[in-house]
């Protein structure tokens, strides 16, 4: 599972981390029955707490998104059932025009970078 995490973003790593795990997830990256990462590991390679990598599945859990069986891992559930695309992208969208704006930018730098980060990915 790649994820990468901005320290310096005004957006919360937590919210970052399940943002990013909810993407792949509703891309088909991540497909139902995939493990995901035990809290432990993936809190140790992004260097996080594990009650903050705890929270973020917690969240998917919540949002039926993910499975988690204690011990035996946490598992994607069928993304189909659960996910809806035009709302995490507006909510993507909300989340781009909140940070411009904090950041003192206008609409145009915001279409600027959205479209310099659809080429890089």
């Amino acid at each position: 599972m790649i994820v990468s995490l901005d320290h310096r973003s005004p957006i919360p790593v937590f919210e970052q981390l399940r943002a990013q795990i909810e993407r792949l997830i509703a891309s088909g990256q991540l497909r139902a029955g995939t493990k995901l990462p035990p809290i432990r590991h993936l809190a140790t390679d992004l260097g996080l707490a594990r009650g903050t990598v705890n929270k973020v599945y917690d969240a998917l859990a919540r949002d039926g998104l993910v499975e988690t069986a204690g011990r035996h891992g946490t598992i994607v559930l069928d993304a189909a059932r659960s996910t809806s695309a035009p709302a995490d992208l507006a909510a993507a969208a909300d989340t781009l025009a909140l940070v411009a704006k904090q950041l003192g930018l206008d609409a145009t730098a915001a279409h600027r970078a959205l479209d310099e980060a659809t080429r890089r990915l």
